[in-house]
């Protein structure tokens, strides 16, 4: 279910299908390369997300494009926006999914460099002591292996031997690689230029590597590194076939985290019990 194609009157009913879940999807607008769109982060998190509803009834939030940027304006398309903002925009969006009736909000990010902003938003949710609770996850680009343990019915022989080339040969995933150009071909495959996709080098080149050595953490290492805006090797054989798979493996695991949502009572419990200790 589509928050913004929901009627006023269908609300209540929304709320009792989905058991009170509410999935945000959060993304941003930067190059992946020069194969796929700046959107593709945002694309992929409101179309996994609406495909895993569809599996697993909840309600799906317009998905969010202000994702942490900073420091890569040198691309075209890319959209930067204050910390300060990016952590408003979340506070006050969460605070009215949640005056709407559902107390189970979960955000869906399908951009890297959103989880340390997405993982102290969680825990700033406790500081006003609500009266919903704020979850997330992640898309994670490393779900070939798990594809080629269950063997879907629809990937033929050539499929299977490109997926495991690119397991077996440890190729580089990560940004615009292999997998996510599989997700974008799998929802938007009119935005993807294949012919593209090994334009410019995907390879780190091991500039800031000594910082991570000495457990020293940078803003600059990433940029640094894959000066393209792009971390991944090249692999030929990419198709429909297997940009479905991932699509399917994908959105059957957000399902599978919504279900667990709306039938696990454990947070719900400590929720209670937290809020209490917090007024004594």
């Amino acid at each position: 279910m589509l928050w913004e194609n929901l009627r006023e009157e269908e609300f209540k009913e929304a709320i009792e299908k989905s058991k009170g879940v509410c999935i945000l999807p959060i993304g941003c607008l930067e190059k992946h390369g020069q194969h796929m769109p700046v959107g593709t982060d945002v694309i992929q998190a409101a179309e996994f997300a609406r495909i895993a509803a569809e599996k697993e009834d909840a309600v799906v939030f317009p998905a969010m494009y202000f994702g942490e940027k900073t420091g890569s304006g040198e691309f075209a398309g890319t959209i930067m926006f204050s910390a300060k903002l990016r952590f408003d925009i979340l506070t006050e969006t969460c605070r009215e999914i949640a005056r709407n009736g559902f107390k189970k909000i979960l955000i869906y990010n399908c951009h890297g460099g959103n989880s340390d902003m997405i993982g102290n938003f969680t825990r700033s949710v406790l500081y006003d002591k609500n009266d919903y609770m704020v979850f997330s996850t992640d898309l994670t680009t490393n779900c070939i292996p798990e594809i080629l343990e269950i063997g879907y019915d629809f990937l033929n022989e050539d499929d299977i031997k490109i997926m495991r080339d690119f397991v077996d040969n440890k190729i580089v995933h990560g940004h615009a690689c292999f997998v996510e150009t599989a997700f974008i071909y799998s929802v938007r495959p009119e935005t993807i230029r294949i012919d593209k996709m090994n334009q410019e080098d995907g390879l780190s080149n091991h500039r800031f590597d000594k910082f991570g050595e000495k457990g020293i953490g940078t803003p600059f290492a990433w940029m640094a590194n894959y000066p393209n805006s792009y971390s991944g090797g090249y692999v030929p054989g990419l198709n429909e076939r297997i940009a479905r798979a991932v699509k399917e493996y994908s959105t059957d695991v957000l399902a599978d985290k919504i279900k667990f949502l709306k039938e696990e009572t454990i947070s719900d419990q400590y929720h209670a019990e937290w809020i209490t200790k917090q007024k004594e």
